[in-house]
């Protein structure tokens, strides 16, 4: 299963300038529970991060009015991990593994922004494949199953061993 087909193509971004409280407001209008953050550069709209509901809450919160005035630029976690639209989700749980992080950029062939994999997503890709998995196993089951009424009564004739000669 390819990655492009499980991941959100709707990204919630918001501009590196944005405030705390905007992030936050932004979270809960989109239901999501990360922004990608992105930055005006001379060339374009350029990703240069990801801040999460998390980051908000022990980062900014934590610090009381001082951290809710920061940029969010500056909360940014600035490991931002990716993987291409054409790869597996097993490439996507390492890449998950190794960064240690719970959501993915998806990038397409020009390593552009396409979209966003949380680890909800991929539990939820592997549990559809097992549930899938689950019901070709019964479909087997049930068609290896004799109908008893169907079978011909046949007589079962059991042989005893002979014990012996009495003495």
């Amino acid at each position: 299963m390819k990655i492009g087909s499980i991941c959100k193509r709707r990204v919630a971004t918001i501009d590196s300038a944005s405030t705390p409280i905007q992030a936050a407001a932004l979270m809960r209008e989109h239901h999501v529970g990360a922004l990608v953050v992105t930055t005006q550069t001379p060339e374009g709209l350029r990703v240069s991060g990801i801040v999460t509901d998390r980051d908000l809450v022990i980062d900014a919160l934590a610090e009381g009015v001082d951290g809710i005035s920061r940029e969010i630029g500056a909360l940014t976690s600035r490991q931002v991990a990716s993987v291409s639209e054409d790869d597996d989700v097993p490439g996507a749980i390492a890449v998950m593994q190794d960064n240690r992080v719970r959501r993915l950029l998806v990038v397409n062939a020009e390593q552009r922004l396409v979209g966003i994999i949380s680890l909800d997503d991929l539990v939820e890709a592997c549990a559809s494949q097992l549930d899938g998995l689950a019901k070709a196993i019964r479909g087997g089951i049930e068609n290896e199953v004799v109908d008893t009424l169907t079978v011909p009564s046949v007589p079962l004739l059991l042989r005893m061993p002979s014990m012996g000669a009495a003495a």
